[in-house]
């Protein structure tokens, strides 16, 4: 997060702005869809697309995004049972 955070301020933007301008740069066909509930809050995202990132400042993101770190089953013992049905 520390990370995310001094990037956004080299760049003169919002945390929350990192993270879809990311993921706009990964690919033309990714389509970031934040959820927001205040107006403040979509102009906000909506200024995450002129957020340019380099090569060299997606790779620490682009790093993290390959080792979620998810540990454990993703349902539960009895619903596992149903999965695959």
């Amino acid at each position: 997060m520390d990370h995310v955070e001094a990037l956004a301020g080299a760049k003169n933007a919002g945390p929350g702005q990192v993270a879809p301008a990311w993921l706009l740069a990964q690919h033309p066909s990714i389509v970031p869809i934040p959820g927001t509930r205040r107006i403040e809050q979509v102009e906000e995202n909506a200024a995450a697309t002129h957020v340019a990132l380099s090569a060299d400042e997606r790779a620490d993101p682009d790093a993290a995004a390959g080792r979620p770190g998810v540990h454990g089953d993703r349902y539960g013992e009895t619903h596992m049972g149903l999965a695959g049905r």
